[in-house]
């Protein structure tokens, strides 16, 4: 894999009309033609404009005349966890976007891979952050645009105000700071090839409604196929 795309180097003397790629269900995936002289193709199976692949065995199969002359087998296996969720406020020194007026109350979360084969983030989805609260909605979902290479952590910060406890100026809905106590958000990277990764971090609200002070008191990952750790670095 190359990026997003899967790459398929041909020997020079071989001469090929195609390259096919089945799906781990055997099923057709692709088919690339292959020009006199090409020793390369690729396959795109990731990307803002595709819909990801499915995660298995994947048969490569050069075919001549109907006949085939070579194949191979590929195990593309992405394997992703949400290991951290920062607060802008107390993690000033991070590459925000400091233009925005409530900068520091944004997030970032880190997505390690430690698969074989890349991902793709598409959108994030925050349920019960103190932005949903105030927005009065339990889930609110963000589109993204990343790709999350194997054997990579990469860094995704938020397009909104996530621990935002007030609507803008002050006005507007607010969140009920003194009744809440503490309170889980979780938030969900949306992936096109392997299973949605998650990670809860537990807040506690105190304060007044005009005055809401925050703190973090632990997270960690909520993947059902992942150990679940804590952490208290937010």
């Amino acid at each position: 894999m190359v990026e997003t795309d899967l790459v398929v180097k041909l020997a020079s003397d071989t001469e090929v009309d195609s390259v096919n790629l089945l799906n781990p269900a055997g099923d057709m995936n692709a088919l690339q033609q292959v020009q006199e002289g090409v020793t390369q193709v690729s396959f795109q199976l990731l990307g803002e404009t595709e819909d990801g692949y499915t995660p298995g065995d994947y048969r490569v199969v050069a075919v001549a005349s109907d006949e085939t002359i070579g194949e191979t087998t590929i195990s593309l296996q992405p394997e992703l966890m949400i290991t951290d969720l920062k607060w802008a406020r107390n993690h000033p020194d991070m590459a925000w976007e400091r233009d925005r007026s409530t900068w520091e109350q944004h997030a970032a979360f880190t997505i390690e891979n430690t698969g074989n084969a890349p991902s793709f983030l598409t959108k994030t989805r925050w349920s019960n952050a103190p932005l949903c609260r105030v927005k009065s909605q339990e889930t609110m979902e963000f589109g993204h645009g990343a790709l999350l290479p194997a054997g990579e952590a990469t860094v995704v910060y938020s397009s909104a105000p996530i621990y935002q406890t007030e609507g803008r100026l002050g006005m507007g809905a607010h969140v009920n700071c003194d009744e809440l106590g503490t309170a889980p958000l979780t938030v969900t990277g949306v992936v096109q090839a392997g299973v949605n990764p998650s990670y809860s971090q537990i807040i506690e609200y105190g304060g007044t409604n005009n005055s809401c002070e925050l703190s973090i008191v632990d997270g960690g990952p909520t993947d059902p196929a992942q150990t679940t750790s804590n952490r208290s670095d937010a």
